[in-house]
């Protein structure tokens, strides 16, 4: 039989891991394709463009009037959606799970091989 503690901590482990996982991938992403205003290969590089594995990415080109500061911060867009906003998502979202969906299990009492807890 799983102990436990061993079982609640392996969930919470899985849960934070794919958050972090699936924030990475956006944030690598967005930032990969809206901040870049060209998509060509430099000249000098050496192995395959992005654009000869996946594609060609001229639609996600852009001009330099294009860059926006959203809120006015004087932040540009593309990291303010790419960056900030997945911060402040996976923050609220970790405050969530640790309030609600956590569990504190009591690690003070004994516990003998069999797992049982002796007073």
């Amino acid at each position: 039989m799983i102990d436990p503690v061993f079982r609640n901590s392996l969930r919470e482990c899985i849960f934070l891991l794919f958050l972090w996982l699936a924030c990475c991938l956006y944030t690598v992403t967005y930032c990969y394709l809206a901040g870049y205003l060209v998509h060509e290969p430099h000249p000098n590089a050496t192995g395959p463009s992005l654009g000869k594995l996946v594609g060609p990415l001229t639609a996600f080109d852009r001009q330099p009037q294009s860059l926006t500061t959203p809120l006015g911060l004087g932040v540009p867009d593309w990291v303010f959606y790419g960056v900030i906003t997945p911060w402040v998502a996976a923050v609220v979202i970790t405050i969530l799970f640790c309030l609600y969906f956590f569990s504190e299990d009591d690690l003070s009492a004994e516990r003998n091989e069999a797992g049982t807890i002796h007073d």
